[in-house]
């Protein structure tokens, strides 16, 4: 087991050392200045280019990203007073309607009542 162990981490070494022996020969435009990828510019040219790319895309999803959180936060804000306002205006008809209902009781108790009073002698 420990022989897997060895062999694998000399294995990585090697891909991790070859890796970077060979990123930095693109970076550096494969060891000469006049290499060309064709285009005009050397491969750390076009390397370059293409992170300086990379990063303006990366910035403009970053802003995109919070104009979305702000305006999501502004609707979420909106609804929650909307919610506020029909849940205080639905407190004053529940406060309304329950003195209505004790208006009409009363009115209620005090047919009740004089009907009782007719009918007895």
């Amino acid at each position: 087991m420990h022989q897997i162990d060895t062999k694998l981490r000399r294995a990585g070494a090697l891909l991790a050392a070859l890796a970077a022996i060979g990123g930095g020969a693109l970076i550096s435009g494969c060891g000469g200045g006049d290499d060309t990828t064709g285009a005009g510019g050397t491969v750390a040219e076009e390397v370059s280019t293409s992170a300086n790319n990379a990063q303006t895309e990366a910035e403009a999803g970053v802003e995109t990203a919070e104009r979305g959180i702000k305006e999501t936060k502004e609707k979420a804000e909106q609804a929650a007073e909307e919610a506020k306002e029909r849940f205080e205006n639905s407190k004053g008809k529940g406060k309304k309607n329950l003195e209505e209902a004790k208006e009409k009781a009363k009115e209620l108790a005090e047919e009740a009542k004089e009907k009782a009073e007719e009918l007895l002698p």
